[in-house]
């Protein structure tokens, strides 16, 4: 979130076209400094910190950095997902897995191409948004290929 946020803040995009992140991003500081306050380890959560705020200095120092990072975000997304099928392939069983969050996750990719196409026409993001919502289609239609029918108690 942090990469996306600063790659939308340093193309100059407009703020409609990345809002949320902001509020990601928050959500899942408020969610670490829980983990960390409960485990008793809240001394340990500041490189975590340091690093977060020394990243958004160092993403935009260089046009080329803030551009690898990107890249990389979605080679790093994309093999997520190759993750997530390879282990459904292999225990062939998706009980654990929502077919509907990932058919939101598609709707969401799929949404977020054509905004792009009608804002900012950034090819980076318009390839990111193409290949997550190909994984994420095939993420869903896996999940489906593997669900349990669901025997009715009479």
């Amino acid at each position: 979130f942090l990469v996306f946020l600063r790659y939308q803040c340093y193309y100059g995009n407009p703020l409609l076209t990345f809002l949320e992140y902001p509020i990601l991003i928050a959500q899942d500081v408020a969610l670490l400094l829980c983990v960390f306050h409960f485990n008793g380890n809240m001394k340990q959560a500041a490189p975590y910190m340091a690093v977060f705020v020394s990243s958004w200095f160092i993403l935009s120092l260089q046009k080329w950095i803030i551009d690898l990072a990107m890249n990389l975000c979605t080679f790093i997304s994309a093999a997520s997902k190759f993750a997530q099928l390879q282990y459904l392939w292999k225990v062939q069983d998706s009980g654990a897995v929502s077919a509907l969050t990932w058919g939101l996750a598609a709707y969401t990719c799929a949404t977020r191409i054509i905004t792009t196409l009608m804002t900012t026409n950034d090819f980076t993001i318009l390839i990111r948004f193409v290949i997550m919502l190909a994984l994420n289609i095939w993420v869903t239609a896996t999940v489906l290929r593997y669900r349990k029918p669901v025997i009715k108690a009479e």
